[in-house]
């Protein structure tokens, strides 16, 4: 799968059933409604209470600005890393793929974007990417979780005879499958914490998560060795399942941690192709058989048996976020801010006949 908290105006929406039966006696309380950040006091804040435009320039400075100024600092980085290497009497190798300098770029420049453009475009603090001690064991959580859903996927197609270890390499071709992982950052990001965040404040948690799904897969649709039955197996998957990462916590870590957890193991530990990409990995390994059991040219990523492991993971995630209470209904029209003065009233005797 390589190419948060609570939408701030969504505070207050009626309860979904999750949230109703959270407060049935017995039951675990729900969780309360975030606060609302503070009205805006200008031209410009009062723009950024669009969904539309906080989707729009959040999927440019996310897709294209994040993306182009990684680029603009792969020389600087390489210098900065024969600069370290020197230390030792080496150089660090440009091999030509991106490997530990964008690597580094790939986490820290989505990262202070995302939060500056959320931090001043919602006047609240960025809970997504908050959490403390419980973010940690979600992004924990959430590479054990990915790691293992792969690992169980390459267990059932070696049982089924489709795969087979040819041999071993190096442990040093991991961080060629690094900066796979770290796009799990922006990705993530991008498409979880605008397009399927800041839409779900208009089109409820459900229309959200289909639409970044379904985005998620025709932006993959495009990779090497890929079509459009293999964008649709992404979305069906991959969108699913970590767009369910994002509802049953409220924040980004869990979704994260599983999609870097399994770029990391899909290429760099058993050597499969990760989205159509050929990465090397610590086993030298083949598939063999039908595409359905296979996933063809592409990878595992379109196989059935992919889709049907992670179908029941993602069942359970989004069985969590019902009974937490956080999915939430479709609402077209924006509430008024709970904190925005209203409106004067009429002077005295202002409406009376004269």
């Amino acid at each position: 799968m390589s190419a948060g908290s609570a939408p701030v105006s969504g505070a207050g929406d009626s309860a979904s059933p999750g949230a109703q039966r959270a407060q049935e006696p017995g039951a675990a309380p729900a969780r309360p409604p975030e606060a609302p950040g503070a009205p805006p006091r200008t031209a410009l804040g009062r723009l950024f209470q669009s969904v539309l435009v906080r989707f729009v320039v959040g999927y440019v400075l996310l897709n294209w600005v994040a993306r182009w100024i990684a680029g603009a600092l792969r020389a600087p980085l390489y210098t900065l890393c024969d600069w370290v290497a020197g230390w030792w009497g080496g150089v660090y190798p440009d091999v030509g793929y991106p490997r530990i300098p964008e690597t580094i770029a790939a986490v820290a420049i989505p990262t202070v974007i995302y939060w500056t453009f959320v931090r001043l475009s919602e006047r609240r603090r960025v809970k997504e990417l908050g959490g403390g001690w419980g973010g940690l064991l979600e992004g924990s959580l959430g590479l054990l979780l990915g790691a293992g859903l792969f690992a169980a996927i390459v267990g059932i197609l070696a049982l089924a005879g489709a795969y087979h270890v040819l041999g071993r390499q190096e442990w040093t071709v991991v961080q060629w499958s690094l900066p796979a992982a770290a796009v799990a950052f922006r990705e993530e990001m991008l498409f979880r914490g605008i397009i399927q965040r800041v839409s779900e404040e208009r089109l409820g948690s459900w229309l959200a998560l289909a639409l970044a799904a379904a985005w998620f897969g025709f932006m993959h649709a495009d990779n090497p060795n890929a079509g459009p039955f293999d964008g649709l197996m992404i979305a069906l998957f991959g969108g699913v399942l970590l767009g369910a990462c994002y509802l049953a916590t409220r924040r980004l870590w869990l979704a994260i941690g599983v999609h870097a957890a399994w770029n990391l193991v899909e290429g760099g530990v058993f050597g499969t192709r990760v989205s159509g990409y050929d990465i090397p990995g610590l086993l030298r390994s083949s598939l063999s058989g039908p595409d359905w059991l296979t996933g063809g040219a592409f990878g595992p990523e379109s196989s059935l048996v992919t889709l049907a492991v992670c179908t029941a993971a993602s069942a359970a995630l989004l069985t969590v976020a019902w009974k937490r209470g956080r999915l939430r209904p479709v609402r077209l029209r924006r509430r008024p801010h709970p904190r925005e003065p209203l409106p004067p009233l009429p002077r005295s005797g202002a409406g009376r006949p004269g």
